[in-house]
């Protein structure tokens, strides 16, 4: 036995004779490993650290707890006493673009590769999906569940469109990761519910609000029927952008504190389903939107209709705005739901600006309260689509999958993988649903955030945003080690043990 397992019994012994409470003591696990996994950036300029160019989610050697791992240009202090959001996990949109690119242009064999490394345990495990209720701006064309004009009985819904290869690759993500929690979110309402009698724009009617919330109501059960639950809906993909080139519809303030309190809210709640309610689903800086459609909503005793809010990253907001809107509302929970990346936020041009822009965000959103992290479509071809926008738009799916065609002809086997899904891979192959972020500091130039999974295990995930080398250290109790973090490299170390 080693002389600090007698140590530390000798110690337990004598406290537990004196009849002391040893709750109240600091018992540490010394020599825990912790596993290390790494990504360089684009271009990586650091050979001399023994890396191979462009490492992409590598697991390197691992690190031992000490007593004293020595000094370091900066300390993360993890202090698992503390917790705060509990996650609900990361994720992509399975969009009518990215379920027709994985079903017709990869064999069964390949999509069954493709869809492990998204969804399995050896893979990335990804563990939500935010699914358009219709089509999005990803689609081969635009519908909706109830196309037919003053079906006001809903009687001609149906879901039949999404059987072709949405919901099978639904259910091939699922059985690959039985743990995903399935979002839908609606980018218009059907046309003849509009004042402008089209899916590109305009509002709902009022007299309509009824049988949009029956609306939902029938998409729910549709897809419980398919043996896929929705863990919640969003009412509106961005009610503030009403964009007249694909489905859109505006929901200001007032109509979204009017459907959730008195349509959508008590429709399904008197229906039994029990689906999470979220409110606007938009851009971060228009956070005073949602708050104020929770706090008139309160105000008005419907408060218990609403779980939440749901942001998306297409301005220049930082993610603080989600921990002022729950500092308002700590009874209500936050989700990012959709950040796509492009040549806009993501450039291909070698530079590091798109690899920093990720880690950047990835910790902000996680650092600011969000249960989620979804970006948006899991897979575009070389031309950015299938998409209703124009070919070409600079929209990249988290991978691309060849389609010389556009025809549902021989499959192409041509996939290749981008940032993202290595970066993500960072937070959703450690981090499982369920788990609680945990207190963590960090700083100007290694950014950090922490984890605590359900089995006790945790997660740090880590950025060194300057252009060199760093030596950290990851504090943990009185045990730490240290690691060299290239410049502009993400880090994620996993550890078991308990710290009481």
């Amino acid at each position: 036995m080693k002389r600090w397992k007698k140590s530390a019994i000798a110690l337990l012994a004598a406290v537990m004779i004196s009849g002391t409470s040893y709750s109240s003591l600091s018992v540490y696990a010394a020599n825990e490993q912790a596993e290390v996994w790494i990504s360089t950036s684009d271009p990586y300029s650091e050979p001399a650290v023994g890396l191979s160019p462009n490492a992409r989610l590598n697991r390197i050697a691992d690190q031992n707890f000490s007593r004293n791992a020595g000094g370091a240009d900066f300390t993360i202090t993890v202090n698992e006493g503390t917790t705060y959001q509990q996650m609900d996990g990361f994720g992509v949109s399975l969009t009518d673009s990215s379920a027709w690119l994985l079903n017709y242009k990869l064999d069964s064999s390949k999509r069954a590769e493709v869809m492990e490394r998204l969804f399995g345990q050896t893979g990335i495990g990804m563990s939500m999906l935010r699914q358009p209720i219709g089509s999005s701006d990803f689609a081969w064309f635009p519908y909706t569940y109830a196309d037919t004009a003053n079906d006001t009985s809903l009687s001609q819904f149906t879901i039949n469109r999404d059987k072709f290869y949405i919901i099978p690759m639904m259910k091939e993500a699922i059985a690959k990761n039985p743990r995903i929690k399935v979002m839908g979110s609606p980018w218009s309402a059907p046309a003849w519910m509009k004042y402008s009698n089209s899916l590109n724009g305009g509002k709902l009617r009022a007299e309509h609000y009824g049988t949009y919330a029956n609306y939902f109501k029938k998409y729910i059960e549709a897809y419980q029927a398919e043996g896929i639950p929705i863990y919640a809906v969003t009412i509106q993909n961005e009610p503030l952008y009403e964009p007249s080139h694909y489905p859109s519809m505006g929901m200001n303030v007032q109509d979204q504190i009017g459907f959730i309190g008195d349509y959508l809210g008590p429709t399904l709640r008197n229906s039994g389903i029990n689906t999470k309610i979220i409110a606007f689903d938009h851009n971060f800086l228009d956070w005073n939107f949602p708050n104020s459609v929770i706090t008139a909503l309160k105000n008005n005793g419907k408060g218990q209709y609403v779980s939440g809010s749901a942001f998306h990253h297409y301005d220049s907001g930082n993610g603080s705005q989600m921990t002022s809107l729950r500092n308002n509302h700590p009874d209500k929970e936050i989700w990012f739901t959709e950040g796509g990346f492009g040549n806009w936020n993501d450039p291909q041009n070698g530079t590091h600006s798109g690899f920093d822009n990720m880690m950047n965000e990835f910790i902000n959103i996680t650092r600011n309260w969000s249960k989620s992290i979804i970006t948006w479509n899991a897979a575009l071809d070389q031309r950015d689509g299938p998409a209703l926008l124009s070919p070409n738009s600079g929209n990249k799916g988290m991978i691309t999958i060849r389609n010389s065609d556009n025809r549902n002809d021989a499959p192409e086997n041509n996939v290749t993988y981008h940032k993202q899904f290595y970066l993500l891979g960072h937070f959703s192959k450690f981090v499982v649903p369920g788990a609680y972020r945990i207190d963590s500091n960090t700083g100007s130039e290694i950014k950090s955030v922490a984890f605590r999974n359900p089995d006790g295990s945790k997660v740090v995930v880590a950025y060194n945003s300057s252009s060199s080398s760093r030596n950290v250290k990851v504090q943990w109790g009185s045990q730490s080690f240290n690691v060299t973090v290239p410049g502009k490299s993400a880090m994620t170390y996993k550890w078991n043990g308990t710290v009481s």
